[in-house]
């Protein structure tokens, strides 16, 4: 559940704008998000550029991954489909699959029906899948994910 604010090892002058997830404990999920343990907590990060990084995105309906060569399962699409974002542009949708991202507690996060968009600046966890599978969202200096 994250850590107490004086075992933070962020600094003071901890900048709210940049954010990225470490996550928390969860038994029992959908098909979208699998075997999680996430060791959860919010800390600093800047624009991804990075293939390897991840945001949590509340807006997300999907999970995002711009990189190919994360997806340990995966199937292509071939029907046109595309990604809406948030600035009104569209993606196209390459394929779905499987990918597993490695926490630095060095448990596993295996998120299933990712859609792979080359496009995409930067990959996204899906805030509302992570509630819709019994997560609770806590957004401020500090969010945990709890069951």
């Amino acid at each position: 559940m994250g850590h107490q604010s004086k075992d933070c090892r962020k600094p003071k002058n901890f900048q709210k704008k940049h954010i990225q997830a470490h996550i928390t404990e969860v038994d029992e999920v959908s098909d979208d998000i699998a075997d999680i343990d996430l060791c959860a907590v919010i800390s600093e990060c800047n624009m991804v550029d990075d293939s390897k990084e991840w945001w949590v995105d509340t807006g997300a309906t999907r999970h995002i991954c711009a990189n190919k060569n994360m997806f340990t399962s995966y199937m292509s699409v071939s029907n046109g489909e595309k990604l809406f974002m948030g600035n009104s542009s569209t993606s196209k949708v390459e394929g779905q699959g499987k990918v597993i991202l490695k926490m630095t507690s060095g448990k596993e996060l295996t998120l299933n029906n990712v859609l792979h968009v080359p496009d995409i600046r930067m990959n996204l966890i899906s805030g509302s899948l992570l509630s819709k599978n019994g997560f609770k969202l806590s957004l401020y200096l500090i969010c945990t994910f709890q069951e």
